[in-house]
Protein backbone atom coordinates (compact mmCIF):
# COMPACT_ATOMS: atom_id res chain seq x y z
CA UNK A 1 0.00 0.00 0.00
CA UNK A 2 2.87 2.59 0.81
CA UNK A 3 4.36 1.66 -2.37
CA UNK A 4 1.59 1.99 -4.32
CA UNK A 5 0.90 5.43 -2.58
CA UNK A 6 4.29 6.65 -3.08
CA UNK A 7 4.21 6.02 -6.87
CA UNK A 8 1.12 7.72 -6.99
CA UNK A 9 2.01 10.76 -4.99
CA UNK A 10 5.48 10.77 -7.28
CA UNK A 11 4.11 10.41 -10.82
CA UNK A 12 3.94 13.75 -11.67
CA UNK A 13 7.16 14.64 -10.45
CA UNK A 14 8.81 11.65 -12.58
CA UNK A 15 7.21 12.71 -15.63
CA UNK A 16 8.18 16.31 -15.36
CA UNK A 17 11.98 15.13 -14.55
CA UNK A 18 11.85 13.61 -18.36
CA UNK A 19 10.58 15.94 -20.25
CA UNK A 20 10.89 19.29 -18.15
CA UNK A 21 8.87 22.05 -16.66
CA UNK A 22 8.46 25.70 -17.58
CA UNK A 23 9.14 27.79 -13.90
CA UNK A 24 10.11 31.51 -13.75
CA UNK A 25 13.49 32.17 -11.94
CA UNK A 26 14.27 34.85 -9.23
CA UNK A 27 15.46 37.14 -12.39
CA UNK A 28 11.81 36.62 -14.06
CA UNK A 29 13.27 34.50 -16.96
CA UNK A 30 11.54 31.30 -18.04
CA UNK A 31 13.65 28.25 -17.76
CA UNK A 32 12.82 24.54 -18.41
CA UNK A 33 13.92 22.34 -15.45
CA UNK A 34 13.91 18.99 -14.58
CA UNK A 35 13.27 18.08 -11.02
CA UNK A 36 14.59 15.28 -9.16
CA UNK A 37 14.15 13.41 -6.05
CA UNK A 38 17.23 13.78 -4.54
CA UNK A 39 16.47 12.60 -1.02
CA UNK A 40 13.79 10.64 1.18
CA UNK A 41 14.30 11.42 4.97
CA UNK A 42 12.27 9.20 7.04
CA UNK A 43 12.62 8.22 10.62
CA UNK A 44 13.50 4.51 12.02
CA UNK A 45 10.06 3.34 11.93
CA UNK A 46 9.55 4.63 8.52
CA UNK A 47 12.73 3.43 7.35
CA UNK A 48 11.68 -0.28 8.52
CA UNK A 49 8.55 0.60 6.54
CA UNK A 50 9.67 1.57 3.63
CA UNK A 51 11.83 -1.33 3.18
CA UNK A 52 9.78 -4.13 4.62
CA UNK A 53 12.11 -4.93 7.45
CA UNK A 54 10.91 -5.85 10.86
CA UNK A 55 11.32 -3.06 13.54
CA UNK A 56 13.42 -3.59 16.27
CA UNK A 57 16.01 -6.14 15.04
CA UNK A 58 19.91 -6.13 14.11
CA UNK A 59 20.17 -6.92 11.00
CA UNK A 60 23.59 -9.66 11.08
Amino acid sequence: LFHDSMRIILEPLFAAGLNGVEMVGGDGVVHKVHPILAAYVADYPEQCLVTLSKYGTCPK
